[in-house]
């Protein structure tokens, strides 16, 4: 029978855990650092030693992430954490178990959820794909132009009115964007971030048109707009497009769970053993 929906209805949340029909898979948001856990359990199979996790948008097309390409499974358990997802929009996850003889297997079925957008005013996310704790969302003050430069080289010909052009790929976009923070911490963690020497992705609200962007900054221009006294800044930062970094090998790195932030709570081993808690259980939270 069909369902009735009235004007009244309100639509539930999106979830914010999803496992995949073969049970294989759990997908878990976390919407404190706008990322994804990835949980893939191959603990009855011993021949499974790595696992190699994608993502997959409205396109299918699968895109490896940063963390699981490949992720060890010790005792069958895989994790990866997917911090460069997609914001406002569903994906779906897939996990491959590779052999220790490097045979890959069957995908797993898919397991989907919808990572939320950032919200005004706070409403883009940069991004550190090396430290994931450094990441924040910003004030953004102004995004107003893109540039996308020409490769082109001209040969004059000889009697010839016309002359012959060579043209290369367009390059990616270069911008200048206007920032703010409002207190000194702010600002020393902008700064950490800004000069991290690492590719930074930028993400923003799907209404705004602007499509998320891999970025290394480059000049960095901070004003003190009121008194001596005040903590607010306006930063002015150029920034020039590159390609998503390689992601084969990359390290696992989890937001506020690195082993700085465990031996912040846990100095010895004899700390974290009494817990009572494994890896696994650190890793994703439980």
């Amino acid at each position: 029978m069909p369902i009735i929906i009235t004007s009244g209805d309100i639509p539930p949340d999106p979830p914010v855990e999803s496992v995949s029909p073969d049970g294989i898979l759990t997908v878990r948001r976390d919407d404190t650092w706008a990322g994804v856990y990835l949980i893939a359990d191959y603990a009855s199979d011993p021949d499974v030693a790595r696992v190699r996790f994608v993502r997959a948008g409205a396109d299918a097309v699968e895109v490896p992430v940063r963390g699981g390409d490949l992720a060890w499974a010790p005792g069958g358990m895989a994790v990866a954490y997917d911090h460069e997802a997609p914001l406002g929009v569903s994906s779906s996850w897939y996990a491959y178990p590779v052999g220790w003889d490097g045979t890959v297997g069957a995908r797993s079925d898919g397991a989907a959820v919808t990572p939320p957008e950032p919200a005004a005013p706070r409403d883009v996310w940069l991004k550190s794909l090396v430290d994931p704790a450094l990441s924040m969302r910003v004030v953004v003050l102004a995004w107003p132009t893109m540039e996308y430069a020409e490769r082109q080289e001209r040969f004059d010909v000889l009697s010839a009115a016309s002359p012959v052009m060579r043209v290369d790929s367009w390059s990616l976009a270069t911008s200048t964007v206007t920032l703010e923070t409002a207190t000194l911490a702010e600002r020393e963690q902008l700064l950490a971030l800004l000069q991290s020497g690492t590719t930074l992705l930028a993400q923003t609200r799907g209404e705004y048109g602007r499509p998320d962007a891999y970025w290394v900054p480059g000049k960095i221009t901070e004003s003190m707009p009121g008194p001596a006294y005040d903590p607010h800044r306006t930063w002015e930062v150029t920034v020039t497009g590159v390609d998503r970094p390689a992601t084969v090998d990359a390290r696992l790195r989890v937001p506020g769970r690195s082993y700085d932030d465990s031996a912040a709570l846990w100095p010895t081993y004899a700390d974290r053993t009494s817990t009572g808690q494994s890896y696994y259980d650190v890793t994703t939270g439980g």
